[in-house]
């Protein structure tokens, strides 16, 4: 669960659900019941929490626990695209719409 495994990785920063909420802008309360998944979590708490802690793999996060206790720090090799290739098959993929669609206009 994403959960326990953001608590795992705050605890083994020694951070505490005060710091965390001081460091990404949300109050201890707030943090906690994301921890305790009494309330749902929130795109600005992923996106502050991508922004303020880069290592944690938000793909891994919400993936099945494998039992690591480091899980949320393992990359998961299939999510390693880079937004410049995911970019370069957006262009690529336009480019053969653009050209289909000038052939059916002949």
């Amino acid at each position: 669960m994403y959960n326990v495994k953001l608590a795992r990785f705050f605890k083994a920063k020694g951070l505490k659900q005060k710091e965390v909420g001081l460091i990404m802008g949300f109050s201890e309360a707030m943090v906690g019941r994301y921890l305790n998944r009494t309330a749902k979590m929130s795109p600005e708490f992923l996106m502050s929490l991508s922004r303020n802690f880069p290592e944690v793999d938000l793909n891994d996060l919400f993936a099945p626990d494998n039992g690591d206790p480091n899980a949320v720090n393992e990359p998961n090799e299939k999510y390693h695209t880079t937004v410049l290739n995911d970019i370069g098959e957006i262009e690529a993929r336009l480019q053969i719409i653009k050209k289909k669609l000038s052939q059916s206009k002949d």
